[in-house]
């Protein structure tokens, strides 16, 4: 009896052990997503510096820390790794409870009682391994799509900072041309109270002025609502003051559209996003394909036993331990098959949607390489031609007509030509920052980061 009471102690241990075994094989190591883009990094922008001077690095960098979609998207990826962990470990064990009704069979070691079951489904070594691998690819695409989230609001801001330079530097251009227009309408008037001067030049001047007035209160409004468009982006309250914004220059590329077109097909976070979801599509595959090897159930059992009923029995009264081990059959290969091949047209479509992304992807570097050209070519062009050709011709025409060479009319020509062409320059100053952040959106990269 001693005998057999340790092969049954040893054969329980080898069963523990091969359980174990199973166990930590069906289990899956799946490694930590990565943080990088989940703590935002530290800063030290705050509101008085966004009512102080301006400058465009510090409304991205606070955009990035207070935008509620940018938070929106991190706490998704937060939530999407923590569903790696739920994915690749067991489903709860299931107690099950048998009271003793009164009318319990009777064994030889005496009358069954109370008794309580535990039972744990256990997947097929790999499984676990693979539900965790395709939720740790999906996890490291919504990462790729928070970094996605980041450079479109800071794009959003760039080109709403552009609108709000232009207004603001259209509303200088107003006043210094409205200075100017004051200082031709004295002349105008001096000389016409001395009559060597028509009423006409007088009145041209007053009209002058007020076309200039009713041009501020436009720039005024595309001020507000360029101020409106910015405070949304950085969460604050609609028309909160913002300081006076810093100056914006033009620099011609230095990078050929070639290397812009293969950093964007390498850095591009959507590329990067989809590539993990067709990585995790090949190992919902792989998964699929396990459909055929069977799943096991451990179940354990006590079941309570009342002795005093056969003294003679040397274990009259033992409770009794069982343990059970069963396993599914995976006996409708159709259906097996029917997910297989779902899996398999999953793969493909996801490497479709990689290859047009890449298409609309590449298309937009083009085309923003494109604009961010045309717009640098034209601004040089009114910095470095017209507008001191037209800033020579109103000194000219303001000089003839003083000696009389010239008519008021030749003046105020001028002088609108100069308030043209300096808004000009500056609207092409917008139109190349613009086109520069929509460019970097496009490539997935700052520009200053790439060597030419």
């Amino acid at each position: 009896m001693e005998r057999i009471e340790r092969h049954r102690a040893r054969a329980g241990r080898v069963a523990c052990a091969l359980v174990f075994t199973w166990l930590s094989g069906s289990v899956g190591r799946v490694p930590a997503a990565r943080a990088q883009a989940a703590t935002p990094s530290t800063s030290a922008v705050t509101e008085a510096d966004l009512v102080g001077h301006l400058s465009l690095d510090s409304v991205v960098q606070y955009a990035i820390e207070h935008n509620p979609g940018i938070r929106a998207a991190r706490f998704e990826w937060e939530g999407a790794k923590e569903r790696v962990t739920t994915e690749s470990w067991y489903e709860n064990p299931m107690v099950t409870y048998m009271p003793d009704t009164g009318a319990m069979p009777e064994t030889r070691a005496g009358p069954q009682g109370n008794g309580v079951e535990v039972s744990q489904a256990i997947p097929f070594p790999g499984k676990l391994m693979l539900r965790g691998r395709v939720a740790q690819e999906r996890a490291d695409a919504t990462e790729q799509l928070l970094e996605s989230t980041i450079q479109e609001v800071s794009r959003q801001v760039r080109s709403r900072y552009a609108d709000y330079y232009l207004a603001a530097r259209s509303l200088d251009v107003n006043d210094e041309t409205t200075d100017l227009s004051h200082q031709f309408a004295d002349v105008a008037a001096a000389k016409y109270r001395v009559g060597i001067a028509a009423q006409q030049d007088v009145i041209l001047a007053q009209e002058q002025l007020s076309r200039l007035a009713a041009e501020r209160i436009v720039f005024q409004g595309n001020l507000e609502t360029a101020i409106g468009a910015l405070d949304a982006l950085l969460d604050r309250p609609p028309r909160a003051p913002l300081g006076p914004p810093a100056d914006l220059d033009v620099e011609p590329l230095s990078i050929p559209l070639a290397r812009l077109v293969e950093v964007a097909a390498q850095d591009r976070p959507e590329l990067r996003s989809q590539d993990h979801v067709v990585e995790a599509s090949r190992s919902s595959l792989r998964l699929a394909r396990m459909g055929y090897l069977p799943d096991l159930k451990l179940m354990g059992q006590w079941i309570e036993v009342e002795g005093g009923t056969n003294p003679s029995f040397a274990r009259d009264g033992n409770d009794i331990w069982t343990v059970k081990l069963g396993f599914s059959i995976p006996l409708w290969l159709n259906r097996i098959g029917a997910e297989v091949d779902e899996s398999k047209a999953r793969v493909r479509r996801e490497q479709s949607r990689r290859r047009d992304l890449t298409n609309q992807v590449l298309d937009q570097v083009q085309r923003q390489y494109e604009r961010v050209g045309v717009a640098a070519r034209t601004e040089a062009i009114y910095r470095r031609t017209l507008i001191p050709q037209t800033t020579e011709r109103t000194a000219a025409a303001r000089a003839g007509y003083q000696t009389g060479r010239v008519d008021f009319l030749t003046v105020i020509d001028s002088l609108r030509s100069l308030e043209e062409v300096r808004l000009l320059r500056d609207r092409a100053v917008r139109d190349y920052q613009q086109a520069l952040a929509d460019l970097e959106r496009a490539v997935g990269r700052p520009l200053s980061e790439l060597a030419p």
